[in-house]
């Protein structure tokens, strides 16, 4: 059963602003504490994985990616930090309140804006992950799923908090639910992980449809329950890896939203569709411009 967000609220401090450790930005310190916490065999399967000309940044990348959620090292935590933040500062940052908004047929056109970007270096309310079910970011160093950007991007905290949530539910997420977390090192406040179907390797069912519907609803009405967040950005909720036809999902995706800001004219001043590619972008601007 999927725990509500009153159920972990206060122990992930959610209504508490986030203000990164101070540290020395020393990759050679946080390194050594974390190859402290890795046990020989991981310390192995970790180098095999890694390319001939690695950096220390690389592998500090790799070693987040992989370590677990549990009790942080204070230390370690203000390094991570301090690193992510002075890259964060060589970034260049989109406002979500300078994006225009498109203009069409389609209904909520006033609310809605494509941007094809880097949803780790937009400023908005929240932005959202597409997750996997266990919930606590991808373990596969250097994969390039938004999952692991993300969490490269916000940080340790951002894995600790999902571990606490999971932790607490006792099991996997089930598809079409969502969590919320702060953003911690993005400049997005907050980040909703959500758990879109799974296509791949098989045929496109009704079902994957109604869940990848169910999953954006469900991230607008968390976003809404929340009292914290007026602007939202979502990536393509299941198209990656998990193999949903992007032009379905695109139509799923147009049509969820606009439904939901409908029902609920009161609670969302901006969605952004975090199209990501030219070819991603094209498919969206059509399907808006053959609205209804």
């Amino acid at each position: 059963m999927s725990l509500k967000l009153d159920d972990y609220r206060q122990l992930i401090n959610l209504d508490e602003k986030y203000i990164p450790n101070q540290a020395s930005s020393s990759n050679e310190e946080l390194l050594r504490l974390l190859e402290n916490e890795l046990d020989l065999k991981t310390k192995h399967a970790l180098f095999s994985a890694l390319k001939a000309d690695y950096s220390k940044r690389d592998l500090i990348r790799a070693v987040l990616t992989i370590r677990p959620s549990g009790k942080v090292n204070p230390r370690m935590l203000a390094l991570n930090d301090a690193i992510l933040q002075e890259e964060l500062k060589k970034k260049w940052i989109t406002n979500a309140d300078d994006l225009i908004k498109i203009k069409s047929r389609y209904p909520m056109a006033d609310r809605v804006s494509l941007w094809d970007g880097d949803i780790t270096t937009l400023k908005v309310d929240a932005i959202v992950n597409a997750a996997n079910p266990q919930m606590e970011g991808c373990f596969i160093p250097f994969h390039k799923c938004i999952d692991n950007i993300i969490h490269n991007a916000a940080g340790i905290m951002l894995r600790e908090d999902c571990g606490t949530i999971m932790r607490l539910q006792g099991a996997y997420e089930e598809t079409g639910q969502a969590k919320i977390t702060r953003g911690y090192n993005l400049p997005s406040r907050y980040v909703i992980h959500t758990v879109g179907p799974i296509v791949s390797g098989t045929l496109l069912s009704e079902k994957h449809k109604e869940d990848l519907r169910k999953t954006y609803r469900t991230c607008l009405d968390l976003a809404k329950e929340s009292g914290l967040i007026k602007s939202i950005a979502f990536c393509s909720i299941s198209t990656g890896v998990y193999g949903f036809p992007f032009e379905e999902a695109a139509k799923i995706a147009l049509s969820a939203v606009n439904e939901w800001l409908e029902e609920n004219p009161d609670h969302m001043d901006h969605v952004i569709f975090n199209t990501y590619g030219e070819a991603a972008t094209q498919v969206y601007s059509r399907l808006i411009e053959k609205w209804r």
